[in-house]
Formats: C-alpha cells, sequence, structure tokens
C-alpha cells in the first residue's frame, strides 16, 4: 500500500518553492493574472466549502471551472487531478443549503457529469459524499446507476470526513468503502492516517 499526501496551503507561490505535493484551492488561483510553475506535483481543490457555506449554491460555472483547470494544468504544471464541484454532506452545509443528503449526492454526481463533457482531457476525480458510513456506499453506488465506473479512475476523492478525523466513525466510512468497493480513496481535509488504500495518483 502506497500513501500519498498533499499539504493543503493558502499561498500558490509556494507550488514553485515548496518542492512537496501541495493541495491548492481554485479560490486561491481564481482571477490571477499569473500563475507559478510548479516545482513538484500538486492537486486542486474546488473550494466547496467556503463556494456552499457563504452561498448556499455553486456561483461559478462548470464551464468556467473546467477552462480553470484546464488553464492551471497547462500554465502551472504538474497537476495530477482536480477535485470536481460536489456538494458536501456536513451538517452547517446543509443547513446553508436547506437541502438533503440525498439531493446533494445527486448534485455531485451530475455536476461530475458535466465535467466530464467539458472537459473529457481534464483529470478530474469523482467524488463520494455522505454523512452516515451508510451513506457514502449509497452514493457509490449511484455513480454506477449513472454509468460511471469508479473502478476506472486513478482516485476516487472522500468527502465530508474532515471534521470527524478524529472519530471512529470516519474510520468506519474509510474502512467500508475500500472492503466494499476496493476503490483508492483520497480523504479530504484528512491531518491524521486513516486506513486509505493507495492515494498515490499514477501518472
Amino acid at each position: 500500500m502506497t500513501t500519498m499526501f498533499y499539504l493543503g496551503v493558502h499561498h500558490p507561490h509556494w507550488l514553485q518553492t515548496a518542492g512537496v505535493p501541495l493541495f491548492v484551492s481554485h479560490r486561491r488561483l481564481a482571477g490571477r493574472r499569473s500563475l507559478p510553475r510548479a516545482a513538484a506535483r500538486w492537486a486542486l481543490d474546488s473550494g466547496d466549502y467556503t463556494e456552499l457555506a457563504l452561498h448556499s449554491r455553486w456561483t461559478i460555472t462548470a464551464g468556467g471551472y473546467a477552462a480553470a483547470i484546464r488553464r492551471y494544468r497547462d500554465e502551472i504544471g504538474l497537476l495530477d487531478w482536480a477535485a470536481p464541484m460536489d456538494w458536501m454532506c456536513t451538517p452547517p452545509v446543509l443547513a446553508a443549503t436547506g437541502l438533503t443528503v440525498a439531493q446533494h449526492q445527486r448534485r455531485t454526481v451530475t455536476g461530475f457529469l458535466r465535467l466530464l463533457d467539458l472537459g473529457p482531457d481534464l483529470d478530474v476525480i469523482p467524488m463520494v459524499q455522505g454523512l452516515d458510513p451508510d451513506d457514502f456506499l449509497r452514493h457509490a453506488e449511484s455513480y454506477q446507476r449513472a454509468g460511471v465506473d469508479l473502478t476506472r479512475f486513478p482516485l476516487v476523492g472522500v468527502g465530508s470526513v474532515a471534521v470527524r478525523q478524529h472519530t471512529h466513525v470516519a474510520a468506519r466510512i474509510v474502512t467500508g468503502l475500500a472492503t466494499e468497493t476496493g476503490l483508492r480513496l483520497h480523504g479530504f481535509g484528512v491531518k491524521l492516517w486513516l486506513p486509505f488504500p493507495s492515494v498515490q495518483c499514477p501518472r
């Protein structure tokens, strides 16, 4: 089992100086006239938590986000993958949107399919979301019903676990997904080691 950690940073210029895998938010890069050249591999966060917590919806379009990913890939370089425009299922975000877990899950799948249509050349990973452990398994199954074979992707994101990483619930979510699906997983915002299978994204 190979584990890959991306260090979340708030300053985009670290991309050209840190020399270690970084995780940078679209919100930090959007609107910049010039972009740094990456010194090491990195991954792109969509900024979903802030977007939904502040606005209760996505204020950027799928086309705009796809164009941004393409620009980052070409101008910054060494981009491993980008997160989709997903809908988190943490209680604060659910309260902000007024929607249910199932509605967030459906919108996450729909948004991912839209990005696939707009950017078949882009390395956007699918994301599974939920509140309870069983939610994540149901969400993984919903991708299959939508015609998306998650096993074909080098990596599948697991959202809404960062706030619970100190609990046994987070471990149940991860081990349940890994055992039932055999997927290679990436935990968003995880600061402690959890039993994620390979999160190395092959190039």
